[in-house]
């Protein structure tokens, strides 16, 4: 149920920089304008390639089954989805590591809204009806989300975060997270990135009725799922859903860190 933050937030820090030496150096950002207008022109068709047949798939999928079209993350709503987020994981270990052994959760509501609106039309996302509880999840294949679209969703506010302590250390857990996830990534698995309720909302059935309604149509459709936690009390939790534990680890011998899948291989 564990939220992994990019691992390319590194290359926005650099990238920034290389910016603000360009500046200091010549004056002007001329030849690095040039770069960024080709890397957003080149990554637009990226995006538009990857609006992929797994999106549609699962679109479809929930629309058939009389889930509401307006819940789905978009624009509007990344408020919302931010909330519940932010509410939920208070108190969890990865955030108290993260932000150095307190919960800044104003800080990570900034993270957040930019990581999500970043991740539109890559990423998916359902809710209950009023965001007790969400569910956000990659399609198989799906391209990392790139420093260029970090910057094109971050209002100058913003920028300051990619600097920030929390920042990286949240991205040197995520590289840690990644390596140990990646061997069980696929063209047929789903990766699960966040899935959480509300404190207030727990143990009332919101969360299970998302995730009963990801894992009929993995089921039916032939997917796997991969979540990670860094709780070995979810580990039962996710198991009653049908998924198996594949990994266990400590990360930098302090934080647990375990991977689960469903599906067979």
């Amino acid at each position: 149920s564990d939220l992994s933050y990019t691992a390319e937030l590194g290359k926005i820090r650099a990238f920034l920089l290389l910016m603000l030496y360009s500046i200091r150096r010549c004056g002007c950002l001329g030849a690095d304008l040039l770069y960024i207008c080709g890397y957003v022109n080149w990554e637009a068709n990226e995006m538009k390639r990857n609006k992929n047949k797994y999106i549609k798939e699962f679109v479809d999928y929930c629309l058939q089954s009389g889930y509401s079209e307006g819940l789905f993350l978009n624009e509007r709503n990344v408020d919302e989805y931010v909330e519940t987020s932010v509410d939920a994981y208070n108190g969890y270990p990865l955030f108290l590591d993260v932000f150095n052994g307190g919960y800044d959760a104003k800080t990570y509501m900034r993270m957040l809204r930019v990581d999500f609106k970043s991740r539109l039309g890559k990423t998916l996302g359902i809710a209950t009806d009023n965001y007790e509880s969400v569910l956000l999840f990659e399609p198989p294949e799906v391209p990392k989300t790139g420093m260029i679209q970090y910057l094109k969703t971050a209002d100058m506010s913003s920028i300051p975060l990619f600097f920030k302590p929390a920042t990286v250390r949240l991205d040197s857990f995520e590289k840690y997270a990644l390596k140990k996830r990646k061997a069980y990534l696929d063209d047929k698995t789903w990766y699960i990135y966040i899935f959480t309720t509300k404190k207030a909302y727990q143990r009332q059935g919101y969360g299970r009725k998302l995730m009963n309604l990801l894992l009929s149509f993995a089921k039916e459709r032939g997917y796997r799922l991969c979540l990670e936690t860094n709780l070995a009390a979810n580990i039962k939790l996710y198991e009653s859903f049908g998924f198996n534990l594949m990994d266990s680890s400590f990360y930098k011998g302090r934080l647990e860190h375990y991977v689960m899948l469903y599906g067979n291989r």
